[in-house]
């Protein structure tokens, strides 16, 4: 249905990548659409800590007889290099949260030169999983000028800008759009991550600020970040999945809930103004 791409410049961390595993949950668990968790960057544990505990040294991902091409992203791209591919090969590649609703690609210790032979099929794997997937939620770092990024925002259906509440982190945002690097503009929604409302740079300024409406704020939530330590993530969304307004838990997860709508809002906002 369509690839929605998180991104952020990593001239700070902004709790991107944990805010993508909890809205990929909230939807696993809420809607029957099928979802993919894609990691594009060399060697992040993040998504391997957030669903799976750290007693196990191993991901062992699908192999469906397919173990001589290796497994994860690394698998994926030597069966393009074989010219074995078709959009659903990719499940062959991944590791499974929720059967049929939730997994994730992503990859282990690579070297420099692995990773950099990664990235120049990191776009066609995305547009193969959009084939596949209802919904491909990419992780993505790095300068907008970067090719591999570029390439990325220029094929995502929704742009989620994550940006944090700091003044300078916005002025350099507000200096991109000035300068017109920005792109997909017309198909951007902005996230503030690690978000606190007591700031001044609170979701009604940053809106002021910036001149936009589209701005979701996620906020820390300590028993969530346990979880992403230890593997519970999926598991905390269940047991959280119907919070009282007096539980502590009950202002992140009705920030992700928010968030998560309103992006599957979006995107149908979006494919509807396409036929019109």
């Amino acid at each position: 249905m369509a690839v929605i791409s998180f991104w952020n410049d990593g001239k700070k961390v902004v709790g991107q990548t944990v805010a993508m595993a909890a809205i990929a949950t909230y939807l696993g668990i809420n809607n029957n659409y099928k979802i993919l968790l894609f990691d594009t960057k060399q060697n992040s544990l993040t998504f391997k800590e957030c669903f799976w505990a750290p007693t196990s040294s191993k991901i062992e991902f699908r192999d469906k007889g397919k173990t001589d091409l290796g497994s994860g992203r690394s698998g994926l791209t030597q069966a393009i290099l074989s010219n074995k591919t078709s959009p659903e090969i990719i499940t062959n590649y991944t590791k499974v949260v929720f059967k049929n609703k939730l997994e994730v690609l992503m990859d282990k210790e690579l070297t420099d030169e692995e990773y950099n032979k990664q990235r120049t099929l990191i776009k066609e794997m995305v547009k193969m999983a959009n084939k596949y997937y209802d919904l491909v939620l990419v992780d993505l770092m790095g300068d907008i000028e970067d090719s591999m990024v570029s390439a990325v925002l220029e094929n995502s259906n929704l742009i989620v800008m994550t940006l944090s509440q700091s003044l300078r982190i916005l002025n350099s945002y507000m200096e991109l759009k000035k300068e017109k690097k920005l792109i997909g503009t017309d198909k951007k929604v902005v996230m503030l991550g690690r978000y606190d409302e007591k700031s001044k740079y609170n979701i009604k300024n940053v809106e002021r600020h910036i001149g936009e409406k589209d701005i979701y704020g996620i906020p820390y939530n300590t028993q969530f970040f346990e979880a992403c330590n230890e593997g519970d993530v999926a598991e905390y969304f269940i047991k959280f999945r119907k919070v009282r307004p007096s539980d502590p838990n009950y202002i992140f997860t009705e920030a992700i809930k928010e968030m998560s709508e309103g992006l599957v809002e979006k995107i149908k906002n979006l494919q509807m103004q396409m036929y019109e």
